[in-house]
């Protein structure tokens, strides 16, 4: 409460959990819940991945639950997933804007499970078919998410998109419509 840091398991204490053993950038975490936490990230030949964990609420110990370094974490995207930017959007699913295939923008929604053993892709929309780089997705509303990344030209654009509670994703505002913000 005080701003004071305590480092509880970090890399040069020498006890922090490496989740990837290959490669891990473009990182995008999200609280689950109160002990489960989605990393959203560009690992192996610059795929997407999603990993979970837990963080016990009273000592801060990390536990893998579906990771690289176990053989079970989710493969989002088999072509590229980078600059990845994940929100919550309810108790059980995510969403997550990237930059995949030919530098193109996309969000999908998973559904996680309150133990973080099981992450289910629902929905995919490519919002921008010319470029969609460094991404930063944030919950508006209740259903409404607000996009800001680089788009052509490196230009600043951002997009809106409503997402419902089962994880379905809608364009509002976007590049692919010909009606988002520059």
């Amino acid at each position: 409460s005080n701003g004071n840091i305590t480092a509880v398991e970090t890399q040069s204490l020498g006890n922090n959990l490496e989740h990837d053993t290959v490669h891990g950038q473009y990182n995008s975490l999200v609280q689950v819940n109160s002990t489960t936490i989605a990393l959203a990230y560009e690992g192996k030949d610059r795929d997407g991945f999603i990993s979970t964990f837990t963080i016990d609420s009273d000592t801060a110990a990390i536990t893998a639950v579906k990771t690289q370094s176990l053989g079970n974490n989710l493969e989002y995207d088999e072509v590229r997933g980078i600059h990845n930017s994940l929100v919550q959007v309810d108790s059980d699913t995510i969403a997550l804007a990237y930059t995949g295939f030919d530098a193109n923008g996309f969000i999908s929604t998973f559904t996680i499970s309150s133990d973080g053993s099981s992450i289910v892709e629902v929905d995919t929309l490519e919002h921008d078919t010319v470029k969609g780089q460094y991404n930063s997705l944030v919950h508006v509303d209740s259903d409404t998410y607000a996009l800001a990344y680089a788009g052509n030209g490196d230009n600043g654009f951002i997009s809106t998109f409503t997402i419902d509670s089962n994880g379905n994703i809608t364009a509002v505002e976007t590049q692919s419509l010909g009606n988002n913000l520059e």
